[in-house]
């Protein structure tokens, strides 16, 4: 798969976990105070893990072709893990 390509995947995938954990905080904002505790380091923790995919994609979209390989395999990987860090949540907060 070309840079680009992988580039503007990331960007959707980016886009679509800022979705979700949008639509976790609103769940919980609206749900009661002890899930809103419980759920607030999770949400600033999958935050953290999108700002640093997002990072993570900004120095793929800005490195050389020797390099940029390595780091689109990286980012992917850091997407499934945050992938899977958002649908835990959800399947959580559903209990």
């Amino acid at each position: 798969m070309e840079k680009d390509k992988i580039v503007d995947w990331l960007h959707q995938q980016i886009d679509e976990a800022s979705g979700k954990i949008d639509g976790l905080k609103l769940q919980t904002h609206l749900g009661k105070a002890e899930l809103k505790d419980s759920f607030d380091e999770r949400i600033d923790s999958l935050e953290s893990q999108k700002d640093n995919l997002r990072n993570k994609t900004q120095h793929l979209q800005q490195s050389t072709s020797s390099a940029w390989e390595d780091l689109g395999e990286g980012c992917k990987n850091s997407w499934l893990e945050l992938k899977s860090a958002i649908q835990k949540a959800v399947d959580d907060l559903k209990s």
